[in-house]
């Protein structure tokens, strides 16, 4: 289905990407910044193919549940379902803008199934009281972020294309 420089080129985004959130575990706090970039490689995948882009993201969350299950629920519940869901709809619209509200909602959805359906911690009960509230005050700094990434992600996509050509039939 796919050629094998895609799948080598695959292999190594899901070790990137499990390798960049764990880079904090392995060298300390100082290096934390590192786990940030960990949805870059699983945007690249989703750009080629959606179906690409999810299975770099649940290999990067599987090598990353051998080392420490903590930082692969860490890795599904932020960063890499960022990148892949914007990987995944970022040609559905015209405008770049829409894009990151819908990352920041399912992301937003996500944290907050595990906080109140499976009860990890992650918001303060009393931090803004109903969930709702919770939500609307996450909302626009998530967009930001969101926005933020996905400009880094598309600049990093052209640049990778301008140097390795990646054509994803045989």
């Amino acid at each position: 289905m796919f050629n094998n420089r895609i799948i080598f080129f695959c292999t190594g985004l899901a070790l990137l990407a499990a390798a960049l959130q764990a880079v904090p575990l392995i060298f300390g706090t100082a290096f934390a910044f590192a786990a940030l970039l960990n949805g870059f490689p699983i945007y690249l995948a989703a750009r080629l193919s959606y179906i690409l882009g999810i299975l770099v993201y649940l290999s990067a969350a599987a090598l990353l549940a051998f080392y420490d299950p903590c930082e692969a629920l860490f890795f599904i519940c932020t960063n890499g379902i960022i990148g892949l869901s914007l990987g995944i709809i970022k040609d559905r619209f015209r405008s770049i803008y829409p894009i990151p509200a819908l990352s920041a909602l399912l992301d937003i959805a996500i944290l907050f199934i595990v906080n109140y359906r499976f009860g990890i911690t992650i918001f303060s009960p009393s931090a803004f009281g109903t969930p709702v509230s919770q939500a609307a005050a996450l909302m626009f700094p998530m967009y930001l972020y969101c926005l933020i990434y996905l400009k880094l992600a598309m600049s990093l996509d052209k640049l990778i294309h301008r140097y390795i050509e990646l054509d994803i039939h045989p």
